[in-house]
């Protein structure tokens, strides 16, 4: 099994390990999980933990101290475990763990979610998959982070662990006005300080013209979550989302890729939701032709929730998604390594990218100039 099937395969199984202590359970998206480098070069966010993980086949031994993945007593790749950050050792000078403020989600990505309440929560709007307000109740983190802190932690990740980038997700607010304008705030002071590329993620703004409000704030990249494009799913599963209405995130894509360029701009798109298989392709197209990544991410359960008991899709199903998606992409020249910032920049979450650069290798080993060469 090469490294890319293997990844795939543990995203929707998951993979046992002895120790889960400190591994993050709540939180807004893909959780529970932890960074591997799948040798030699394939990297991935890979759930530790949750009842699916239980029955998985995967399990980590080391060999002679170096730790493999098993499956059934076959030793099938050795992988690197990210180290705990540096920064987490620290702490604001208002005496906040950093740890509190933000996360690595790999080594070059800090993501934090600024708002760490949606109005959606508490009413028949909230999103049936999301835990963002269960670290809350962990007190793992603050409920709004304040530029300050969040200057002093980037600042910190960048000279201690190296990152390069941040991911800044955000609960819908109850007054969008002020929290974008509190973004922007926050977006122009880090970036300021520590010059890293930012990503924010926000649902479709009321007022088209903050897209470029924040751009000029120093926001690089926006992701603007759809989640699912079967209208069933959206209206059960992400009820608020649906309320907003498909012509709504279309409209915000078109306009944010004017301002933001494309492959700035991107989208979740969760798999195992209970969708129609032409319904993600569909999307995935519409997405490409507007120049929006299409982040095509294996559903993860998170405890707590409504769907804590739904299982992730099967591994021959991610794949055959990734297998249509990369060629989608392909025809639009889309391609994950051109975004400045944020999930996508990341790829963690998802074996699209993983896909998307097989897809490329094979076209251009398969064009004629490569048959000329031969």
């Amino acid at each position: 099994m090469d490294a890319v099937a293997l990844k795939v395969e543990l995203q929707s199984c998951g993979l046992k390990i002895s120790n889960i202590t400190g591994v993050r359970r709540g939180g807004a998206g893909p959780t529970g999980g932890l960074h591997l480098r799948i040798l030699p070069d394939v990297e991935g966010n890979i759930p530790v933990v949750g009842g699916f993980v239980d029955s998985s086949p995967y399990y980590l031994e080391e060999i002679n101290g170096e730790p493999w993945v098993f499956r059934d007593g076959v030793a099938l790749a050795q992988v690197e475990m990210m180290e705990s950050a540096k920064f987490y050792q620290r702490a604001t000078s208002s005496g906040v763990p950093m740890s509190k403020i933000g996360l690595l989600h790999c080594p070059t990505t800090f993501a934090t979610t600024l708002l760490q309440t949606c109005a959606f929560w508490e009413d028949w709007r909230r999103c049936q998959f999301c835990g963002i307000e269960l670290t809350l109740k962990d007190r793992s983190t603050v409920g709004f982070k304040d530029s300050k802190s969040l200057v002093e932690t980037i600042a910190c990740a960048k000279e201690l662990d190296g990152i390069s980038n941040v991911v800044f997700t955000s609960g819908v607010a109850r007054d969008e006005e002020k929290a974008l304008s509190k973004y922007a705030e926050i977006c122009s002071a880090v970036k300021r300080a520590t010059g890293v590329s930012l990503q924010l993620q926000i649902v479709p703004p009321r007022d088209a013209t903050w897209l470029a409000r924040l751009r000029d704030a120093g926001v690089d990249a926006l992701g603007v979550h759809i989640e699912t494009f079967d209208p069933e799913v959206f209206s059960r599963v992400t009820p608020g989302k649906a309320a907003i209405g498909f012509e709504q995130y279309i409209r915000t894509w078109e306009q944010a890729v004017d301002v933001f360029g494309r492959w700035q701009v991107s989208t979740y798109v969760l798999v195992g939701l209970g969708e129609r298989l032409e319904t993600i392709f569909r999307g995935v197209e519409t997405c490409s032709s507007l120049g929006v990544y299409p982040f095509v991410v294996p559903f993860r359960p998170i405890a707590g929730t409504p769907m804590e008991a739904t299982t992730p899709p099967s591994p021959s199903l991610m794949a055959r998604v990734y297998l249509e998606a990369a060629a989608i992409l392909g025809k639009y020249e889309g391609t994950a390594k051109s975004s400045k910032a944020g999930c996508v920049s990341c790829g963690e979450c998802s074996a699209l990218p993983d896909f998307e650069r097989a897809s490329r290798a094979i076209r251009a080993e398969s064009s004629p100039l490569a048959v000329c060469r031969r």
